[in-house]
């Protein structure tokens, strides 16, 4: 297994408020630290030797690295994270099923799975 194949990009939008804490029109943005840690620490017990890069979307971006997950958020907005991303082709976008997404992780790394390109929602 390669560097670049055994690293699992994790883009993600920090958790906002955009009508503020506890308004009744509408709830968070994002995704908070504690769901990131969670995503990263089942994500790499469940894939042995596989390390987790969470990149957060605010900040700036890779225009080489990053278009994948760059296209996502700018067609969908915040909603598409987080958006996982392995090899350079997007796995799963929205927040997953992490059993469906470690499967579907474990396939790509073992060379099965869907063929380059094709993105699939946990």
């Amino acid at each position: 297994m390669s560097e670049t194949n055994s690293m699992i990009r994790l883009y993600y939008m920090p958790q906002s408020f955009p009508c503020g804490p506890g308004s009744s029109c509408c709830g968070p943005v994002g995704q908070s630290e504690e769901e990131l840690r969670e995503y990263v620490v089942q994500l790499e017990s469940s894939l042995p030797g596989v390390k987790i890069q969470p990149i957060d979307m605010s900040q700036k971006l890779n225009l080489g690295r990053d278009l994948p997950a760059i296209k996502l958020l700018n067609t969908f907005g915040a909603a598409a994270c987080p958006i996982f991303v392995l090899g350079g082709d997007v796995v799963s976008m929205g927040p997953p099923s992490i059993p469906e997404l470690a499967h579907l992780l474990q396939e790509r790394l073992a060379g099965a799975g869907t063929r380059s390109g094709e993105a699939v929602k946990a």
